[in-house]
């Protein structure tokens, strides 16, 4: 665990003093915070969250890849993940040491969000259940997207490749759902399950399947394990027979 939490700290710490890093939550704040003072002053009556979470999938396809893309790209074009490699640490600490900084630093950004249900409970009685639920299922997709987005920065040689990898993957997931309205029979029902949003709509709404959780974790699982493997082929190259 010593490894995971040196590495943990040391991403963290170059995330919240990097520009960039900075620029990415502000804008991301600030399309949050303008979609949800739209909404709310159209329908000022309903007090819920209910279109604030609806957009929220779509934001996270944005601000996931970007908050991923410089975890592996760019120490690779600073050389500098050559020697974090010579350090007593294995390829999968260091990637779940990323995933987790990463996820520690949106769950981090997600808490200036909770203004906009205080907001809404100064107004009236407010629902808190559904409400919790989809600020898990916020989590649940972040973590979907930024094990995504460290797999694409593992793959590629530049933060701007990584980011729209990840980003056309996360944004796919995101909306494949649309293409079961064209579909029927087991290709309906395929298309709903590979879903991202159809799986983070059913906890936003306070339905806690397994299912979904199982989705989240498979995802989230197979993406980590193919960024260890592609480290790992980078650290070992294949010799050429001739």
């Amino acid at each position: 665990m010593e490894p995971i939490f040196t590495v943990f700290k040391r991403d963290m710490s170059r995330m919240i003093y990097s520009n960039v890093v900075a620029t990415i939550i502000i804008l991301f704040l600030i399309m949050q915070g303008a979609l949800f003072f739209i909404d709310f002053f159209k329908d000022v009556q309903a007090l819920n969250l209910r279109d604030f979470f609806s957009q929220a999938p779509l934001l996270l396809s944005i601000f996931c890849p970007a908050l991923t893309m410089s975890a592996i790209s760019e120490e690779k074009s600073r050389h500098t993940f050559a020697l974090l490699q010579t350090m007593p640490i294995s390829s999968a600490q260091i990637v779940i040491a990323k995933f987790l900084s990463c996820l520690a630093l949106l769950a981090g950004v997600l808490v200036f969000t909770l203004s906009y249900p205080i907001t809404l409970s100064t107004l009236g009685s407010l629902d808190w259940g559904p409400i919790w639920g989809g600020y898990i299922a916020l989590i649940m997709l972040g973590g979907v997207f930024i094990a995504i987005g460290i797999v694409a920065s593992a793959v590629t040689r530049d933060q701007i490749s990584a980011f729209l990898l990840a980003f056309f993957l996360c944004f796919a997931l995101t909306f494949i759902h649309r293409l079961s309205q064209d579909a029927s029979g087991t290709t309906a029902s395929i298309l709903q399950y590979i879903s991202a949003n159809a799986h983070f709509a059913n906890i936003a709404r306070g339905v806690v399947d397994i299912r979904d959780i199982l989705y989240a974790l498979t995802i989230q699982i197979f993406a980590l394990a193919t960024a260890v493997i592609q480290i790992e082929s980078q650290k070992y190259p294949s010799k050429s027979l001739a």
